[in-house]
C-alpha cells in the first residue's frame, strides 16, 4: 500500500513539476521524475546523440557519415550497440547494418525529433505514463536497471537485452526511437508495457541465473508463453482500449479476423513444434511481421495471447510469472492441444 501510495504522489505532483519548471529546466525536471519513479535508475537518452549526429552528417557522404557516427554515436554508448543492436562481432555484418539504417533514418528523422521531444516530457510521456500505470497494476515490481531510448536501426520497437551482464540474461529495456516514432500513441504505450513485463518476468525467471541457461526459453513453448504472456498485459494495464486486440496485438483489423478463422488449425501447426522441440529458425518466423515462409505474419503472439487468456481463468498473471520453464510449457501444450480440438469437434458436429 506504502508503494502505491508513492506512485500515487509521483503522479499528483508531475503537473506542479512541469509548471514550476521554465523551459530550460524541463527537461531535466522530466528526467528527475521519471528517475525517481525507477527506483533512482537513469534514462540513458541515446537520441540527444543521433540527433546531434545528424545535424553535423546529414549533406556529408556516406564514408564521413560513418566515422561521424562511431565518434558521436556509437563509441559513446558501446554496450548498448554491441549487445542490443548488432549482437555480433562481425564487421561485416555490423558495416552493413549501419549502411542500410543511414540508408533509411533521413525519411523518419522528424518523426524521431518529434518522438525526442514527448517522450520525457512530463505532459505528454507516454513513458512515464506507463510506468504508473504499470507499477500500479504490478505493485512489487522495481526498477533494476537504467533504461536506454536509442535507435534499434529499425530491428525493434523495444527489446530487454543482456546489456548489463556478461552472461547472456536479458536484464537491461531498450527502446527503438527510430520505430516507436512510426506508431500512434496508443501503440507505442503498448509496445513499452509489453517490453516492461518482459523485463518483470524476466526478473523471476532468472533470480538463479546459475539454474537457468538462457538456452531454456529459447524453445517454442517459452517463446510462445513469454509473448503471449507480455500480449495479455496490455489488456490488463489499459483496459477497455478502443482498438481492443487489434491494438494490444498490433494487429490489422483484416489480419486478426483471417488468423482467428484458422486459429485451431494454426494452433494445432505450433502444438508440433513444441513437442518436437523445434530450433529457432523453425518457430521464430511465427513471431516476425514477415509474410515469408509458412507461419502467419506474428500468429504466434496471437496463439501466446489466446493460450494465456484461457490459463488465466484459473490462475492470475502473478502465479503464471512465477511458474517455471516446465510448468509453462506444460499449459502451452494443454491449451493448444485443447485450440485445436476444438476444431475437430466443430467438423464432427457438423
Amino acid at each position: 500500500m506504502a508503494h502505491f501510495k508513492k506512485l500515487l504522489v509521483a503522479f499528483i505532483l508531475i503537473p506542479f513539476f512541469v509548471c514550476a519548471a521554465d523551459a530550460q529546466q524541463r527537461s531535466s525536471t522530466s528526467q528527475f521524475v521519471l528517475e525517481r519513479l525507477l527506483e533512482g535508475h537513469h534514462v540513458v537518452n541515446i537520441v540527444d546523440d543521433f540527433l546531434i549526429f545528424w545535424d553535423q552528417a546529414k549533406d556529408k557522404t556516406p564514408k564521413v557519415q560513418r566515422r561521424l557516427w562511431m565518434r558521436l554515436v556509437e563509441n559513446k554508448h558501446r554496450d548498448y550497440f554491441d549487445r542490443a543492436v548488432y549482437r555480433t562481432t562481425d564487421p561485416v555484418l555490423r558495416r552493413a547494418m549501419l549502411e542500410e539504417f543511414l540508408i533509411r533514418v533521413p525519411s523518419q528523422v522528424d518523426a524521431i525529433r518529434e518522438f525526442n521531444k514527448t517522450i520525457l516530457n512530463l505532459r505528454t510521456s507516454s513513458l512515464v505514463e506507463v510506468v504508473i500505470l504499470f507499477k500500479a497494476r504490478f505493485r512489487q515490481y522495481e526498477q533494476q536497471r537504467s533504461i536506454y531510448i536509442g535507435l534499434s536501426m529499425f530491428r525493434f520497437d523495444g527489446a530487454v537485452r543482456a546489456v548489463s551482464n556478461d552472461d547472456g540474461v536479458p536484464d537491461t529495456l531498450c527502446l527503438g526511437a527510430d520505430v516507436l516514432s512510426g506508431y500512434s500513441r496508443d501503440q507505442i504505450r503498448v509496445a513499452i508495457a509489453h517490453e516492461f513485463f518482459h523485463l518483470y518476468h524476466f526478473s523471476f525467471l532468472f533470480q538463479n541465473p546459475q539454474e537457468l541457461a538462457i538456452t531454456d526459453i529459447r524453445t517454442p513453448g517459452m517463446s510462445l508463453m513469454i509473448e503471449g504472456m507480455a500480449s495479455a498485459v496490455a489488456e490488463e494495464v489499459f483496459p477497455g482500449e478502443q482498438g481492443g486486440r487489434e491494438l494490444y496485438l498490433h494487429f490489422s483489423k483484416d489480419e486478426l479476423e483471417a488468423q482467428q478463422q484458422d486459429l485451431a488449425r494454426n494452433a494445432s501447426r505450433y502444438l508440433e513444434l513444441v513437442r518436437i522441440g523445434a530450433p529457432a529458425e523453425e518457430y521464430s518466423q511465427w513471431f516476425t511481421n514477415s509474410h515469408m515462409g509458412n507461419a502467419p505474419p506474428r500468429g504466434g503472439y496471437l496463439l501466446g495471447y489466446e493460450v494465456t487468456r484461457r490459463v488465466l481463468a484459473s490462475f492470475t498473471l502473478e502465479d503464471m510469472i512465477r511458474m517455471s520453464p516446465a510448468e509453462l510449457r506444460e499449459h502451452a501444450e494443454e491449451q493448444l492441444a485443447a485450440m485445436s480440438n476444438e476444431q475437430i469437434l466443430l467438423m464432427v458436429s457438423r
